[in-house]
């Protein structure tokens, strides 16, 4: 867009801007004035994009929504085309207060005099124009992020899948684990009675070994005592 098409659209953000902050409140004391709803549970994540408007502003939350509202129309500000047509008579509009069905006549008997072609064609011509560029724009943006939340889902899903298999994992190896111990927790109960008899065999050997050597060499020391004795 040129300078002058710059010029004549700069106001929108200002004035555009100041009416949706002023109609905040009021929307606001409206809000709050219905019964309060019930706080739900955070519900699963789905792949369904949201079809409530109104609810969503409800959550959402209506300062949020105003600020975004701001950004749309930066972006339908930079839409705007060559000369005067719906987007002005809008804008002048605004400039005057509040938008409707008086200020509009004004701003459109104002700047029919600027442009001799502005008409009522022409201004609901390039306003639904405006509209459905900006429809498109946003469903492209929608589409991305829906993308985006695809994304995110899949990865959420992959990755709570894999939690479950390595708790799974885990469970058999603690429960493994619990039977390898109860398994050898009998062993050790049972290690006595293992061992016992070899012991036994061998303190039994070791004492007959002895008793044997006692006897014989007592009949040593007697067939000594012979010799010593009887022996010249």
């Amino acid at each position: 867009m040129g300078e002058e098409t710059a010029k004549n659209s700069f106001g929108i953000l200002d004035s555009l801007k100041k009416l949706i902050f002023e109609d905040s409140t009021e929307k606001t004391d409206n809000l709050q004035d219905r019964a309060p709803l019930p706080i739900k549970a955070a519900e699963p994540v789905t792949n369904q994009a949201q079809t409530n408007p109104k609810e969503n502003v409800t959550v959402i939350g209506v300062t949020d929504v105003k600020q975004m509202k701001v950004k749309v129309l930066g972006i339908l500000e930079r839409m705007n085309e060559h000369g005067l047509d719906f987007f002005e008579v809008w804008n002048a509009a605004a400039e005057m207060g509040s938008i409707d069905a008086t200020t509009i006549k004004a701003a459109f008997t104002s700047l029919k005099y600027v442009e001799k072609d502005l008409n009522k064609q022409k201004l609901l011509a390039t306003g639904r124009n405006y509209a459905t560029e900006l429809k498109k724009v946003i469903d492209q943006e929608s589409s991305q992020k829906q993308q985006q939340k695809q994304t995110i889902e899949n990865n959420l899903v992959d990755e709570k899948d894999s939690l479950v298999s390595e708790i799974k994992s885990i469970e058999q190896n603690i429960a493994d684990l619990k039977t390898k111990l109860q398994a050898k927790e009998q062993d050790l109960k049972s290690i006595n009675a293992k061992y016992d008899p070899q012991l036994k065999d061998i303190d039994q050997k070791i004492a007959l070994g002895n008793a044997a050597v006692n006897e014989v060499i007592m009949d040593i020391e007697k067939a000594l005592s012979i010799i010593e004795t009887n022996i010249n």
